[in-house]
């Protein structure tokens, strides 16, 4: 039997040292729904946070196999805590594509002089701060929808979310923003427009976040899903933590 879970903290003891953000904005309260195999005493657990499930304790075939009503017929990221929980979810989810992500320390190692230099615009470029119209124009767009989307509303990512983004013009081509946050920071999510890509828009969007996270106490969270997150993550000072499996399933045809 899989249970919805009302109270966070009834999972907490089956995630004891995971050190995912977006792990850390359920637990307090910010985002995301928790599932386990019972109410009173939890053995498993699967806690959703925007595309991304999270798997732990006791492996379940049963857990395993849901896919929580928000991502019935999306893209959704399968994280297992254990080998134990990948194999699972390959049992489960036979067409998944097993990936490979990378995860970086959560502390402040960070040259501010390099990343103030790293957010510079390029030529031809502007640099602004997320507000209400480029929220909007991000939220309309596939390319960008990733960058707010897990704000429902403009006054809810005023609130809580922070993000900067390259222009030209007047138009949108990239931006680097929080996807998730919890109250000691936020996990960065960056997106470029496809014809915009490999002119350091990427690198400047994210160093400005860094630093206007940094300068406000908050932790500007890493997670690369590929390689060139992770070499992008590196040249701006995020120190290693270690790659880890994941598998991701793509929405219903």
């Amino acid at each position: 039997m899989i249970v919805p879970v009302t109270e966070p903290a009834r999972l907490a003891p089956l995630l004891p040292d995971w050190r995912q953000t977006m792990l850390w904005s359920y637990f307090a309260g910010r985002m995301g729904e928790g599932y386990a195999d019972q109410a009173a005493c939890p053995r498993s657990a699967l806690v959703r946070v925007g595309d991304f499930c999270f798997f732990a304790g006791a492996p379940s075939a049963e857990l395993a196999a849901f896919v929580p009503p928000a991502l019935a017929h999306g893209f959704a990221v399968l994280a297992p805590q254990n080998a134990l929980w990948a194999r699972e979810i390959e049992r489960a989810h036979p067409n998944a594509k097993r990936v490979t992500r990378y995860a970086f320390q959560k502390r402040d190692t960070f040259d501010r002089d390099a990343l103030r230099r790293f957010a510079a615009a390029p030529a031809g470029f502007g640099l602004r701060r997320m507000d209400e119209a480029l929220y909007e124009t991000a939220k309309a767009a596939e390319w960008s929808r990733d960058l707010v989307c897990q704000y429902p509303s403009w006054a809810d990512y005023a609130a809580h979310g922070r993000g900067f983004a390259a222009t030209e013009g007047n138009t949108l081509v990239c931006g680097a923003s929080s996807y998730a946050d919890w109250p000691g920071g936020v996990e960065i999510e960056i997106d470029c427009r496809a014809d915009r890509r490999r002119r350091g828009l990427a690198r400047a969007c994210a160093a400005a976040l860094m630093l206007d996270c940094l300068k406000n106490g908050l932790h500007p969270s890493w997670d690369a899903a590929n390689e060139i997150s992770a070499h992008l993550a590196d040249t701006l000072g995020y120190e290693p933590a270690g790659a880890y499996p994941a598998f991701e399933i793509e929405p219903a045809t």
